[in-house]
């Protein structure tokens, strides 16, 4: 299958991932969540994969959701906008369901969505340069794609606050000091590679049970359609779309 927004390359058992808008900064277009979905299930029929490796090009991993296309959603029905607004959900729900294992190389900011992406792969190996970001409270919107629950679980619930309630800015070094982060070096991607060699050493089936085992007893109940419903409706409000725009403004300025 061809992507738009995507690069793939297949190296023996280890597959990289590149999102690859960086003259966007990586940000998440509909087209590029729903390459991401698809190429995390396509993935998942591939026998031969092992490891996935998932990074941005340029300097940054991923800049979010890409709040250009936010005005879509007045374009179309509540049933489409409904659709569009859970295609993020579904993107961090198959990537946490990959049964190869995954490393996610954030080699430049991860912002909202970004952050989401990496937290929802087995591993993240960041640049120094690197920090984690979520400004959604600052739009009037819930951090959401389940990824609250997800941060919970690895870090604890007071620093996930510090993360989704006081949009602290989390650089790479307190992020390896939380946990985080499993490495970070100024070169991620050979430190991935290396991960890679040592994910591939081990017997695959037992490997992925234990992952299975793992995501399934830290799994929290899955609230992301909740919270994009409620999304769409502070969108449908106006309030959160007059944030949207300035925050825009300010982005382009």
């Amino acid at each position: 299958m061809k992507y738009e927004t995507l690069k793939i390359v297949e190296e023996k058992e280890t597959i990289f991932v590149t999102m690859n808008r960086p003259e966007k900064r990586n940000a998440l277009s509909n087209l590029m969540k729903r390459e991401l979905t698809d190429v995390a299930k396509e993935i998942s029929q591939n026998d031969r994969c092992a490891c996935v490796v998932l990074t941005g090009a340029g300097e940054v991993f991923s800049a979010g959701n890409d709040i250009s296309e936010i005005d879509d959603i007045e374009k179309v029905s509540l049933t489409e906008a409904r659709n569009l607004v859970r295609l993020g959900a579904d993107m961090c729900e198959a990537w946490e369901k990959l049964r190869a294992m995954t490393i996610a190389v954030v080699n430049g900011a991860a912002i909202g969505g970004g952050t989401s992406l990496a937290v929802s792969c087995d591993f993240r190996i960041l640049s120094p340069a690197a920090y984690f970001y979520a400004p959604e409270v600052e739009l009037g919107l819930t951090f959401s794609w389940n990824t609250l629950p997800r941060l919970g679980d690895l870090i604890g619930p007071a620093r996930t606050k510090l993360i989704g309630a006081l949009c602290q800015k989390i650089d790479a070094s307190k992020a390896m000091n939380w946990g985080l982060c499993e490495d970070v070096g100024e070169d991620p991607m050979s430190l991935a590679r290396n991960l890679a060699v040592e994910i591939l050493s081990k017997p695959r089936m037992a490997q992925q049970m234990v992952k299975e085992s793992v995501n399934r007893h830290f799994q929290s109940p899955n609230t992301a359609y909740l919270e994009q419903d409620q999304i769409l409706l502070s969108l449908v409000a106006g309030e959160s779309r007059n944030l949207h725009h300035r925050k825009r403004r300010e982005l382009a300025s």
